[in-house]
This record gives structure tokens, sequence and C-alpha cells, in this order.
């Protein structure tokens, strides 16, 4: 089954029927679990976040392992912004029938599919303990495959970690558009609900016990998704051989090539357009949630600034198109490129060790310097040498700064999340 509706969802009234007819369904793929793999053509997602620590030893009654069980077993880890689970606490949990409501667009769009607990895990051993359970998609689903959620705690060092592991490939889609859409974001909507759910279940296990184990809605049928303020988790991805490379695979390989890329690439961007490095930090900044940790990251976060930065941005791109603009390298342009790429790599590590954080600083402010001379002596090149119309070099240039930004974006989300 697959429904989607636009600005609003379904009632209870209407879910009702739909989870009665959703237990009739089977699996809309039919491999086992030693077949999905990259060689046969299922994608591989798996995410892994620390939640904290109990005693060493097996889980205790009440502690963090038991605390984060309940939560698993009630379905609330799901950020309900991108999903929310709809199901009967009267079915066992193993073979239990799942809708899923996967909801875009600012909540504008969403649709309706089915899963069902295909099998679980629950294990004590010499050395660790193992809980968990598995969704299988049902027919309909815009996504095929099987989904592990593990809690693991260790015996000895007494951590307790959260494991999401999947195999998936495309699965159904209600019309032409929605197979388009999937393709250009969905992705995007995968890490974020991967990232979301490991904040929001340390945030319940470790802050709000009181939610733990109490569904966030209820009547006939019960509704994951209490609501929180909610934050960075490892993520790791692999495509099946022959698929294409997309958003989130962009994305992913962004955040992994290490964070001292991040203040030097905003330090090359402070050097081509001054104002396109804090831009883009800030930008990022409004749109994560969460605390700030210092006045840096607090004052561009506020809403109003990515705006006022944004025009500042823009006015830059006609003044360096002007013939009576100062060149950059010129003392007070290069002071400045020096300072907004100094405060953009600074805030790109906020929170970090003093040492990490000043290291970027001069790291944003080098980078700054050699990508102003650099760039500037190559417009000289190519407008004097091979004379190019000095404003399509400056278009060019431009161009860069764009390709550059977008480069950058996912990574610096990440560190500001």
């Amino acid at each position: 089954m697959i429904e989607w509706r636009w600005l609003s969802g379904w009632t209870e009234d209407e879910l009702v029927p739909r989870l009665h007819e959703a237990r009739a369904l089977g699996r809309n793929y039919a491999a086992g679990a030693g077949e999905m793999t990259l060689e046969a053509g299922w994608s591989q997602v798996h995410s892994v976040g620390l939640l904290g620590h109990e005693l060493p030893g097996p889980p205790r009654p009440e502690g963090l392992f038991e605390r984060a069980r309940k939560v698993l077993e009630t379905f609330d880890f799901s950020d309900p912004r991108i999903v929310r689970w709809h199901f009967s606490a009267d079915e066992p949990l193993r073979g239990r029938t799942v809708l899923l409501e996967l909801i875009s667009l600012g909540k504008k769009l969403r649709y309706l599919c089915a899963v069902r607990v295909g099998g679980t895990r629950q294990e004590q051993g010499e050395k660790c303990s193992v809980y968990g359970f598995n969704f299988e998609t049902l027919d309909g689903h815009i996504e095929a495959g099987r989904e592990w959620f593990l809690l693991k705690k260790d015996h000895h060092t007494g951590e307790v970690h959260f494991h999401i592991e999947a195999s998936w490939r495309p699965g159904e889609f209600p019309n032409w558009w929605s197979r388009v859409g999937f393709t250009l974001v969905g992705r995007r909507y995968q890490r974020a609900w991967h990232r979301l759910t490991h904040v929001r279940l340390r945030e319940l296990t470790r802050r709000r016990p009181d939610l733990v184990g109490q569904p966030a809605h209820s009547g006939e049928l019960e509704h994951s998704g209490h609501e929180l303020d909610l934050g960075p988790v490892q993520f790791f991805a692999q495509r099946a051989p022959g698929q294409r490379k997309t958003q989130m695979d962009e994305e992913v390989e962004a955040v992994h090539r290490g964070q001292w890329l991040t203040p030097l690439g905003l330090g090359v961007l402070a050097g081509m357009r001054s104002m396109s490095a804090p831009t883009l930090v800030s930008r990022r900044l409004s749109q994560a949630p969460g605390p700030r940790t210092d006045p840096l990251t607090e004052a561009l976060a506020k809403p109003w600034v990515p705006k006022v930065l944004g025009l500042l941005a823009l006015g830059e791109l006609v003044m360096d198109k002007l013939p009576k603009t100062p060149a950059r390298v010129k003392f007070v342009p290069l002071a400045g490129r020096v300072v907004t790429g100094a405060l953009a790599a600074i805030s790109s590590v906020a929170g970090q060790r003093r040492g990490v954080v000043a290291l970027a600083g001069v790291l944003g402010g080098a980078a700054a310097v050699v990508s102003a001379w650099a760039f500037y002596e190559l417009r000289n090149v190519a407008t004097k040498r091979f004379h190019v119309p000095s404003v399509a070099a400056a278009f060019t240039e431009d161009a860069l700064v764009a390709a550059l930004a977008s480069r950058l974006m996912p990574v610096v989300e990440a560190r500001a999340e």
C-alpha cells in the first residue's frame, strides 16, 4: 500500500482500517539476509552513536540500556518531523505491522506505507548484551529492504551504543514526480533521519526519563512522536555497484574528509569573496537546532544575520565587477578577508578545545591570504596574457565560489549540529 496527501495527514479513524489491510501485505522483496549485498544491487547504510555509560556488567534495571530498550519498543526514537509510526500495542513485537507516515517539504507532503517487524534479538553473553529488532518493507513501500535497530552494551567498559543497519533499494512510487523527488532529496531526508534518531534517543534516555516507555499519543492505535527540542553521529553508506552517486553520498563523503579541510575551505572562500564564508556558516548555523556554546556562533545563528550577510555578499559580487574597486591584495581588503576567513573557520569548530579553535582561526586566515593572492594573480594572467574580458573572468571566479560553497555546505552543516 502507498498513499500520499498534500497539507494533511490521516486521522485515527482512517488509520485503523488501513493498518488492518496492511496486515495482509507481503514483503516487497524476495531476497534473504545473505543475498542483500552490494554486489547484488543492495545499498548499505550503517549509523552508530554512543548513548552513554552504565556501570560495567550486564544491563541494570532502570539503567541506560533498559531505558533505551523501552524507547525502542514504543518506536519513539523516530523524529516525528520526518517519520511517524502508527501501530497497535496489542500485537506482539515480532510480526507487528506498522504504518509509517513519511513527512517532507515542511510537513506539506506526506506518504503512508507499511512495514513489519520481521525479527528480534535479545542476547546476553559474557562480553556484551544486545537488544533490537528489524523492519521489513511491505508491498507499496517507496523503499525495499530490511533495517535493524540494535542496542549493544559492552560489559567491560559499560558503554551503550545504538546501531542502525539497513540494506535497501528503491521501491514503488505512486506517481512519476514522487520518484523524481525521491531521487533528488530522498537521501538527504534519510541522512537527517539517522542523525536525529541518535540525538533523540540520547535525549529521551538521558534527560527525559518521564517520557520513556510512554506513547506520544494513543487511542485505538499508538502513535510515536513526543515533541522534543533537539545536534554529530558517525554515518556510513555504500552504493551498490552501478548506481549513480546521490546527493547524500556526496554529503557523507564530504563529512569524512577531515575537520581541518573545513576551516581551510572557508578561508579559501573568504579570499575569493570576503563575505561568502561567514554567509555560508551563518546560514547553516541558523538552520541547525540546539544551543550555542559561544557568543560568535550565537550571533551568527540569529535568523536575521544570514539575511544581512547575504545582502553584503551580493553587494560584493557587484562591486567586484566595477573598474574602480581596489585590488583585493591591498591592505584593507586583504585584512578584511583575513578576518572573515578566520571568524568563519572558528565558527566551524565551535565547541571544541581552545587549541583546536585557535588553530582553525589561523588556518582560515592564512588560507584567505593565499587564496586572495592566488586568484588575484590568476585574474591578471587571464585578462592580460590571454585577453579574457575582465567581467568574464570575474563571473568565472563567482562560479568557482559557488562550486566550493556547495561542496562545503554538508560539512558546515554537520559541524553546526
